[in-house]
């Protein structure tokens, strides 16, 4: 007798034996006692998640002897002769190779006769997306009103593909992908059955690869028991499948943690030599990276499939890696991985990726962008970055005043050191100006001290970007709840008020007060001296040396001036004619 497949042998005979679709064979089971069947089903999933098998119950349910039944019997003519594919009521017709109108006007004129030995004359359509659309638009009216004895089966992986007239005339059931665990399941109860000695690892490792497909698992499986009758290990299995092993992934992370090129590419070169494919390297590495970002998200995670899944080696690699590293790292192998697909020396590809994961930035694209703009308004106004930036920022009075008495103080119109395009200009009063200086002159030299403490540790610690936006602020209180930062500019306030760079701050800040505080950042105006001292400049002077006009020295017309700005100008007699 010759040999079937594993897949074909453990293909599943009824409903209780449909794997991870648990979903659909209770619906349909329910379907059949309630004696609502429709006349057309559309089944739509990834490949080998038991779409034609479903349908083939089906079709034993209504053609059963004691039928129709949610349980066929699996051993009456009528189940027999469909198990074997001699039935003369159940056809499957393969769309890829019939896909034209001839083949749909035969099947039209076929479902008018009755149905030879069972109930109903079932028509399974496999991969029904590859009808050409005049094939779709002949198969309408017998789709919407069969004949009463007719149910169409349709199947296929790609439903976007399948016109909504055909879709608003089917019942449609969505097929998912086999969880690992039901598929490791299923093939330890055939290796159990078949008497196969198959280590767990190496069933875990089937389970993983297979991407939900039980029929991918059994075939692997089924490769795997031609390679020799000693037990079936994990080994064997990566072997057969081309893959590179977690040990190889580990010393290679391990490299990348340290940025060390000579490593990484040795063990490239190694890879090769051992007929290792690259592209499937920088996969495993891709698929490493995210089982990394994973645990370090949430360690206490079960339920999702980890590569490798060992706890104690992720958490030793979780550690050395940010988040914004991962991220950066998985884009960056994903990206190697498509183009070694296309290019004609995949090799240097994938020295390419690794090498440009090994000079990773730290910081996000986000954070490296507000470094760079940080700097540059530094070096526009001609301050270090690394020290504070004045914080100056324009004071005018609003459009429409109110009426103020005559002993009011008009503020003078202040210059501007840095100031953000979309920073709109701050009024204030007097009274807040000569608060914030009172509360700036009693910052005492233990609180400067932290401040700059902390400053320099966000340097040491890697942190330039949070640096580069939090020295613009000065600390100009704290207390044993708040520690209060105050900002001349609204851009690197909010910046700084933003939940990560506000956990990274408050953090260092309980490293030198030796509790923790809570960041308060406020927006306000200052000009910092080297005594760390607030003053207020002076009343500008005109922007013209040239003697003023009779009268421009008037109180009312200096209050317009510093109020509105402007010059004043000799206004000419008018002469009449």
């Amino acid at each position: 007798m010759a040999y079937v497949a594993l897949y074909r042998q453990w293909r599943p005979q009824d409903f209780e034996n449909l794997v991870g679709q648990n979903h659909i064979s209770s619906t349909l089971k329910n379907a059949i006692l309630a004696g609502k069947i429709a006349h057309a089903y559309l089944f739509s999933g990834p490949r080998g998640t038991g779409k034609t098998s479903t349908a083939k119950i089906l079709a034993k349910s209504l053609n059963c002897v004691n039928g129709p039944t949610p349980e066929p019997c699996n051993v009456c003519a009528n189940c027999e002769r469909i198990n074997n594919g001699t039935s003369m009521d159940v056809l499957e017709i393969d769309a890829a190779s019939n896909r034209g109108i001839d083949e749909i006007r035969e099947l039209r004129e076929t479902v008018k006769f009755a149905p030879v030995d069972g109930r109903y004359k079932v028509y399974i359509i496999d991969e029904v997306h590859m009808l050409t659309t005049e094939a779709f638009n002949a198969l309408l009216k017998t789709l919407e009103e069969p004949p009463v004895h007719v149910v169409f089966i349709l199947a296929t992986t790609e439903a976007h593909k399948i016109p909504a007239t055909i879709h608003s005339r089917c019942q449609r059931y969505d097929f998912r992908r086999i969880g690992p665990r039901e598929i490791e399941q299923r093939l330890a109860d055939v290796a159990q059955h078949g008497g196969l000695s198959v280590a767990p690892d190496a069933l875990k490792l089937i389970a993983s690869h297979a991407d939900g497909g039980l029929r991918d698992a059994l075939s692997i499986l089924d490769q795997c028991t031609t390679m020799d009758d000693e037990l079936i290990t994990a080994d064997k299995v990566r072997q057969l499948l081309g893959l590179i092993g977690h040990e190889w992934v580990w010393r290679i992370t391990e490299a990348l943690a340290e940025r060390d090129f000579r490593i990484v590419l040795l063990a490239l070169n190694e890879l090769i030599i051992l007929g290792k494919d690259v592209r499937q390297v920088l996969l495993e590495l891709a698929l490493y990276m995210r089982s990394i970002m994973l645990f370090k998200a949430a360690p206490a995670i079960d339920s999702i499939e980890l590569y490798g899944d060992d706890r104690e080696v992720l958490a030793k690699h979780s550690d050395k890696f940010a988040h914004e590293e991962l991220v950066q790292m998985i884009k960056i192998l994903n990206e190697g991985a498509n183009e070694a697909r296309w290019t004609p020396e995949p090799r240097i590809t994938a020295e390419m990726t690794l090498l440009s994961v090994c000079r990773r930035s730290v910081g996000s694209d986000i954070d490296d962008l507000l470094a760079r703009v940080v700097a540059l308004e530094a070096k526009l106004s001609g301050i270090p970055v690394d020290q504070p930036v004045p914080q100056v920022v324009r004071l005018v009075e609003p459009v429409n005043p109110m009426p103020r008495p005559a002993s009011a103080v008009v503020m003078p119109l202040r210059s501007v050191a840095v100031e953000s395009p979309d920073l709109q200009a701050q009024t204030i009063t007097k009274q807040t100006q000569e608060e914030t200086m009172a509360d700036n002159s009693q910052i005492s030299g233990d609180i400067k001290k932290i401040w700059d403490d902390v400053l320099k540790e966000l340097v040491a610690s890697g942190k330039r970007s949070v640096h580069a936006c939090v020295s613009q602020g000065n600390l100009i209180s704290l207390d044993d709840k708040q520690a209060t930062v105050q900002f001349a500019a609204a851009f690197p306030k909010e910046r700084t008020e933003k939940e990560d760079y506000r956990g990274i701050i408050e953090k260092v800040l309980a490293q030198f007060c030796g509790k923790t505080v809570q960041l308060c950042c406020i927006l306000g105006t200052v000009a910092v001296t080297s005594k760390h001292k607030s003053t207020v400049s002076s009343k500008p002077k005109p922007a013209s040396n040239n003697l003023l006009p009779e009268g421009a020295e008037h109180p009312a017309v200096r209050q317009a001036l510093d109020m509105f700005g402007g010059k004043v100008t000799k206004n000419k007699e008018y002469k009449g004619e």
